[in-house]
């Protein structure tokens, strides 16, 4: 590659890099399923040792969509419920949640395969990691919008039941994926130089 090339490489990788933002305003239109297989196909190209390749996706149709919805809204009920809200509240709440979910067109449950061994387990889930980031990139580069949570839904024992994923599979992330429309906020954020976390050491 000439010094040209290398630039201009480098250029495309840190534009993808740093305009990627969480988002959480869709266009109602799923992703298309080969767009979400291509996504996946670049995930997998993460770093993983020992090449254990530990992540297993799951994309959830219109039925496992509208499940999704239903825990979201449940635990929403049982939270403001076990904080002493009213019930006319929690379930208000609950309905809101539920809709804000299933408003959301494309949903992927990534789980890695978890290890006995902590050393292992504590690489897979590394890798799991950077798969994710892989697709949330390349995503961006489409014009796709995502969002990564790993909150109370996305740690549902219910949701990790109804994709059918494996007793010895540890959810990682439940990503929203969408189409972004030219008029939807992209979102923002900020980050601190990278020098402000660096030390560089001298083993003399």
């Amino acid at each position: 590659m000439t010094d040209q090339t290398i630039a201009s490489a480098l250029d495309t990788v840190a534009e993808v890099i740093l305009n990627r933002r969480t988002v959480k305003q869709f266009l109602p239109q799923p992703v298309e399923q080969a767009t979400l297989e291509q996504l996946i196909e670049l995930a997998v190209w993460a770093p993983n040792h020992r090449l254990n390749e530990p992540w297993r996706f799951y994309v959830l149709g219109d039925g496992a969509r509208t499940q999704l919805a239903k825990i979201a809204g449940a635990i929403t009920e049982r939270k403001i419920l076990a904080a002493g809200g009213e019930a006319a509240v929690a379930e208000r709440k609950g309905a809101e949640a539920s809709s804000a979910w299933l408003n959301v067109p494309t949903l992927l449950y990534i789980t890695y395969v978890t290890n006995p061994n902590p050393e292992i387990n504590l690489e897979n889930y590394g890798a799991v990691c950077c798969a994710i980031q892989n697709l949330t990139l390349a995503a961006h580069a489409l014009e796709i919008g995502t969002s990564w949570s790993s909150g109370a839904v996305a740690a549902a024992p219910e949701l990790h039941t109804l994709v059918g994923a494996g007793a010895d599979e540890q959810m990682a992330g439940l990503i929203r994926l969408a189409n972004l429309g030219p008029s939807l906020p992209r979102g923002s954020s900020r980050r601190s130089p990278g020098h402000t976390f660096t030390r560089w050491v001298d083993g003399g």
